[in-house]
């Protein structure tokens, strides 16, 4: 079975990996999944791809560990983690060194000052309650390739974490073996609530050099939110380590939509709106650039599954749509979900898929 759509699975916490996962459903009734070259996630993306790339082969039973892990919850095994005596001890004694250093010696090193912060409890919870010592490379299913985007704050390039090949265009090819744990903890560190997670790696630089940098990794949807870029057609070999050739696209956007209607007066609620704005219209202008590569005939086909949308806009709604009012106040974080939010979010994300298959690509080429 050729192996020739791309997908893409976007942030947005729980709710997006919720979402994804009723997407996935929907995908897998149709027997698509075997047909996916290469998933690209994003925050709680990235957490759903890396529960199935690298969760059990049979999907039953991949739909019941990331239904269990999702309605369970994080948040509370990440505050027990990060703010045990030791960890928290390590942290206190490193940041104020790195600090100290920085007051008085007006340093620009980067290396590691924070290296027991909440990401790193994250990344610790993760490898306890879902991926222990699975590396990047160990991906389930045969012919399947992952990328999993955070975003480094020191450089502001993506840092990529891949089945095949981890790296960032500005320093070149990571060399160590990456654990999963990690790069789903370094996609995910959402900036308001998690710290960045300060990594050093090993990398390989075009002219065969090696050298060490440190990374400071934060969400992957400060770079990209929706995980298109890497599978954008067209992209040169000479300026990233990811090039996909797929033909078919399809696209899980757990966005809210519309905003509701604010009036904010006040400093506090002016950065907020205007940091909604400027984050609303990079993912308009991110899901224009699908229907541009299929006009232009760059990809054949696209389907976009998008949590936000219009209930009307839908040509042929199912008779029992769970309405985007009952999801759209959802928050992005990774506490426990109740079963009803569970379902409604996961519902709608099927349900939307389903809708969406035939409505993008009319005469399937699958």
């Amino acid at each position: 079975m050729t192996r020739t759509i791309g997908l893409a699975l976007s942030g947005g916490g729980s709710r997006a990996a919720a979402f994804h996962l009723g997407c996935l459903r929907a995908l897998n009734d149709r027997d698509l999944l075997d047909r996916i070259r290469v998933v690209s996630g994003i925050s709680g993306g990235s957490l759903l791809a890396a529960l199935w790339a690298y969760g059990p082969p049979d999907f039953a039973d991949f739909d019941a560990h990331a239904t269990d892990l999702l309605r369970s919850g994080l948040q509370l095994d990440i505050a027990r983690q990060a703010f045990k005596p030791s960890a928290a001890a390590r942290n206190l004694t490193a940041a104020a060194r790195a600090g100290a250093r920085q007051l008085f010696t007006r340093t620009t090193d980067i290396s590691v000052a924070r290296p027991a912060n909440r990401t790193d409890a994250l990344a610790a919870v993760l490898a306890r309650k879902a991926f222990a010592t699975t590396t990047m490379a160990d991906v389930t299913h045969p012919g399947l390739d992952v990328v999993l985007t955070a975003t480094d704050l020191a450089t502001t390039n993506a840092v990529r974490f891949g089945s095949a090949r981890s790296g960032c265009s500005r320093y070149g090819t990571i060399t160590e073996p990456i654990h999963v744990a990690t790069a789903v903890a370094a996609s995910a560190a959402y900036p308001a609530l998690l710290p960045a997670l300060e990594r050093t790696f090993t990398f390989q630089h075009r002219d065969g050099h090696s050298q060490q940098h440190t990374v400071l990794l934060t969400d992957g949807g400060v770079y990209d939110n929706l995980g298109l870029s890497v599978l954008e057609p067209g992209r040169s070999p000479h300026h990233t380590q990811h090039v996909y050739d797929v033909p078919f696209i399809i696209a899980c956007d757990a966005g809210l939509g519309e905003l509701a209607l604010k009036a904010p007066h006040f400093m506090a609620g002016r950065l907020n709106r205007s940091f909604a704005t400027v984050h609303r219209k990079a993912q308009d202008s991110a899901r224009s650039r699908l229907h541009e590569w299929a006009a232009s005939g760059r990809i054949d086909g696209f389907a976009l599954a998008y949590l936000g949308m219009k209930d009307d806009r839908l040509p042929a709604p199912p008779a029992d749509l769970v309405p985007r009012s009952a999801v759209a106040t959802y928050p992005t974080n990774f506490a426990a979900m109740s079963r009803a939010h569970f379902e409604a979010i996961t519902t709608r994300g099927e349900q939307l898929m389903r809708t969406v298959l035939p409505m993008y690509v009319p005469s399937s080429p699958y």
